[in-house]
């Protein structure tokens, strides 16, 4: 059941093939001019009544504006917003379900225009702007891969470097021959300071296996080694301009940022972080004497956050399908994938 105090809205993400350079389409809807937020792209769904819950709605919805009947809708994420107004709106919370099967002749019902649009993954920016606000959530859910596999830290000096660059490119390779490209982004994160040279090298390490690079380090760093992503950590997530990451991420670029409290997924939904890494879950050598929050605390925070997250502490492959049953979009690892593991 969803929570009284939120007005909840079901949605559905189905998937309508490929286009010719293999990207994926999902048929969307257009907002009828005189609605909220009219003319805009949307997402097939409704509203849930009084009482009713979500998939229920989902099931009403779609055979009242699609004439379809879903089949067996998987849940991917639950996402609370607020859009600003005078006076205030009454805060969203948006239950996001992948349907791959339906029965009946998809069709406007009701003289809505619906059409298959292709989602192009690394210019993610044209979705965001098509879109609601509330469902860029969900376009970056679609977009990004269910592992986030962290480096181990750099020895100082030019042979530690180079020590770790081997681990960064054999362990790359590996989750390409493993999983395939784009199942993983890789976050580069040497605790050592690199000059850009040497940032540039492990990016380009990770980009030519045709992984998502992120890197642990200011945006400066990120924009001069090539990465795609950047990533927040508790001290830059607290200091850095909500514009400048604006900038960034408008240019098809994506932040991840790490949260261990309600107040740290606050700050990373006003930020408009991307995915979240969400910490610790499970005790972990590299929080010896942590028992970690566990899988109940884990999915509590998740119901917070605006953006795909992952569960990171403690976490192996094993652990994927358990995540994404409780709300994750995937793991987050380092021991759990590096060199070895794979």
């Amino acid at each position: 059941m969803s929570d009284t105090a939120e007005t909840a809205i079901a949605l559905a993400v189905l998937p309508a093939g490929f286009d010719v350079q293999g990207h994926p389409r999902f048929w969307l809807e257009r907002r009828p001019e005189t609605a909220h937020l009219g003319g805009m792209l949307a997402f097939p769904g409704g509203k849930c009544a009084t009482h009713e819950v979500p998939v229920d709605a989902l099931h009403r919805e779609l055979h009242e504006e699609l004439g379809i009947e879903p089949i067996n809708p998987q849940f991917m994420m639950s996402i609370p917003w607020v859009y600003p107004a005078e006076p205030p709106l009454k805060p969203l919370r948006l239950w996001v379900y992948r349907i791959e099967q339906w029965l009946g002749k998809l069709h406007g019902r009701e003289g809505q225009r619906v059409m298959p649009v292709t989602l192009d993954c690394s210019r993610p920016t044209e979705w965001f702007n098509a879109l609601p606000p509330a469902n860029r959530g969900v376009v970056a859910a679609l977009c990004l891969p269910p592992r986030f596999v962290i480096t181990a830290a750099c020895d100082a000096g030019p042979e530690g470097f180079d020590r770790w660059l081997h681990a960064v490119s054999k362990t790359a390779r590996g989750l390409r021959t493993r999983f395939g490209p784009r199942s993983a982004m890789m976050l580069l994160r040497p605790n050592q300071n690199l000059e850009r040279s040497q940032w540039e090298t492990a990016v380009r390490l990770v980009r030519n296996e045709r992984l998502i690079a992120f890197v642990n380090a200011d945006l400066a760093v990120a924009k001069a080694a090539g990465a795609e992503g950047v990533h927040l950590n508790r001290a830059r997530m607290a200091v850095i301009p909500a514009d400048e990451l604006a900038r960034w991420q408008a240019d098809n670029h994506w932040v991840s940022a790490t949260g261990h409290s309600v107040a740290e997924v606050a700050l990373a939904n006003a930020l408009g972080v991307n995915a979240l890494l969400i910490s610790p879950v499970l005790p972990t050598p590299s929080h010896p004497g942590e028992l970690g929050m566990g899988w109940g605390e884990f999915t509590e925070l998740t119901r917070h956050a605006t953006m795909p997250c992952y569960a990171l502490g403690g976490m192996n492959e094993d652990f994927l399908p358990h995540a994404q049953s409780m709300g994750a979009q995937g793991i987050a690892a380092i021991r759990g994938y590096w060199l070895s593991r794979i």
